[in-house]
């Protein structure tokens, strides 16, 4: 195998991962939320989150069978360091308040938004070619039917994005019982800071 192969197996398999973390994130929150709708809509987005992950792992198995840990893409990959952390703090919570559920939907929509320019750029870049070139010489599946994965991913990244501004607006007008952490974080994009694609398009 390639270097250029593992590497895009590995960026694959990550992004399995940051998925599945993901979707931790999101059966937490619905777990521990009160109102009906909302659970219902934060179980929806787990769901699809824990299908994505497992559509991921099976795209980078078939490019190669890969070692990497959660561990090990955490170092190279400060989104999914902080997916982890986010994932801490919600954990230490036993009842998320409306105030609460507003300020994580802002912070889960700039999540939301950065994994689906991940795989908008990975579309439009030269690794998808590759990509499917190899799975093609395995498998006999043709470039439409790997990149509609991808398209499909994003198609629900910006329905989860409005799923989340749709719970904004149904905490909007509640304002009571918060006494929760979340309220520090005043500016959600400054917590996402995703290693670029081209890397593994470049690494050695």
């Amino acid at each position: 195998m390639s270097k250029k192969q593992t590497n895009i197996a590995e960026y694959i398999n990550c992004q399995s991962i940051i998925e599945s973390q993901t979707s931790l994130i999101y059966g937490v929150l619905s777990d521990k939320v009160e109102i009906p709708l909302i659970k219902t809509l934060l179980k929806e987005i787990e769901l699809d989150t824990q299908k994505h992950s497992l559509i991921l792992k099976g795209v980078s198995e078939s490019l190669e069978q890969t070692k990497g840990t959660q561990k090990e893409c955490s170092k190279n990959d400060p989104a999914l360091q902080t997916i982890n952390k986010l994932l801490k703090e919600v954990g230490k919570i036993d009842r998320f308040g409306s105030e609460d559920l507003k300020t994580l939907s802002e912070i889960l929509v700039t999540l939301e938004s950065k994994m689906g320019e991940e795989y908008q750029s990975l579309v439009q870049m030269k690794t998808l070619e590759r990509m499917t070139k190899i799975i093609n010489e395995e498998y006999s599946i043709d470039l439409t039917k790997v990149k509609s994965i991808f398209l499909k991913i994003i198609a629900d990244e910006e329905r989860h994005i409005e799923v989340l501004e749709t719970i904004k607006q149904l905490t909007a007008e509640k304002k009571h019982d918060s006494n929760m952490p979340f309220v520090r974080y005043q500016n959600p994009d400054a917590w996402f800071k995703v290693a670029p694609i081209s890397y593994y398009e470049t690494a050695p």
